[in-house]
């Protein structure tokens, strides 16, 4: 609390700023006392004491020797919690006093962008995840950092929250690395299961396919669609040119169909550049296809994620996963993150057999908070 009360003081006194900020003569300064580099200087500086004992146990991940994300330790014993989509290659964990370790993969949880490496290093500490309805709308947050700073501030713009299906279905869309099968599917949960086509886009693969609307998706090579959840994560393990079976329900007949799955559309190619040029910075690779989220207004680099989110009195809220906005970057609720530790660690999760592969294109456009 006294922490909460000390932080609370310095960001009063910081965003304030000195009367005497106002030249007499009414001109511009040109000193450096508001440039933004020290103005941001000046935010983060409070927050110091807040992340320095999360800042312990976060690790920068390298992938073939590039810096790829961040890392928590999540047991003591040698495991580091990290995101997935951006691993590629020979994977390594740098420590504070600059040595680095070799990392093996040993497990991804695809749904949350989680992955679990296993490290040889003695002397851990491991960090502890608390629930995230303590994290109230308008409340600051720090994201860990691997110095003396945090690798970004700023505050609860959306409470946690569940995506809608219909953000899923747009996530789907922009998925530039997956296969597209081209279908929109429906809000409606058929009750014997399945995913139920609501559209099929105009000459893609589900047309070509024989897929109409209204039909029900109930197997994808065999493999039994419990729900358009399913589908969509079958989905993304399949790449552009590659075929797969489809078992479908059309009115009661029973269907088999065979779909060759087709790239992005042309106009969807270079999205991501244009968005990243047009923001003047850069995004996550994936930025949706979560199932829950916590939104804040943080501006991290997206090599800066995969570390803890702390509040104001140090409680470990979640793992910053994603850059996916200007101003907007997401945190998975430490309620998410804190069940799957165990089954990543007993290998419920295995790593795929090739180099992680997982959705890269833009997400949904973020919730705008309420002023």
């Amino acid at each position: 609390m006294r922490t909460r009360l000390l932080v609370a003081a310095a960001l009063s006194l910081t965003l304030a700023g000195p009367a005497a900020a106002q030249p007499p003569d009414g001109g511009k300064r040109k000193d450096r006392g508001s440039s933004p580099d020290v103005i941001s200087a000046r935010l983060v500086a409070p927050f110091q004491p807040v992340v320095a004992k999360v800042n312990e146990s976060t690790v920068r991940v390298l992938a073939d020797g590039k810096e790829a994300a961040l890392g928590t330790v999540v047991f003591a014993d040698g495991y580091v919690l990290t995101k997935a989509s951006d691993l590629r290659g020979e994977l390594a964990v740098k420590f504070h006093d600059g040595s680095n370790v070799p990392a093996k993969l040993v497990g991804v949880e695809k749904k949350t962008d989680l992955a679990l490496l296993r490290i040889e290093k003695k002397g851990l500490t491991a960090l502890a995840f608390a629930d995230s309805k303590v994290a109230a709308l308008g409340n600051w947050l720090a994201a860990a950092g691997v110095g003396s700073d945090p690798a970004g501030v700023g505050i609860v713009s959306v409470v946690t929250r569940k995506l809608s299906l219909r953000e899923q279905n747009e996530f789907d869309k922009l998925n530039a690395n997956r296969g597209f099968l081209g279908i929109t599917m429906s809000q409606t949960q058929p009750a014997d299961g399945g995913a139920e086509v609501e559209a099929v886009s105009k000459g893609g693969s589900a047309e070509k396919a024989g897929l109409k609307r209204g039909d029900i998706i109930r197997r994808v090579n065999d493999k039994k669609i419990a729900d358009s959840d399913s589908l969509r994560e079958m989905l993304n393990d399949f790449r552009p040119g590659q075929k797969v079976n489809l078992s479908v329900n059309r009115k009661g007949e029973a269907l088999e169909l065979s779909a060759t799955l087709a790239g992005p559309p042309a106009d969807m190619k270079n999205q991501r550049s244009d968005i990243q040029n047009t923001m003047g910075g850069a995004l996550s690779n994936r930025r949706g296809g979560f199932e829950q989220i916590l939104q804040t207004d943080m501006v991290v680099d997206p090599k800066n994620c995969g570390g803890a989110v702390v509040d104001l009195d140090g409680r470990v809220i979640g793992v910053c996963i994603s850059r996916a906005g200007r101003v907007e970057t997401y945190v998975l609720p430490g309620e998410v993150v804190r069940p799957l530790l165990a089954d990543l660690r007993a290998g419920k999760f295995p790593p795929p057999a090739a180099p992680v592969s997982l959705p890269t294109a833009p997400a949904p456009r973020p919730v705008r908070s309420s002023s």
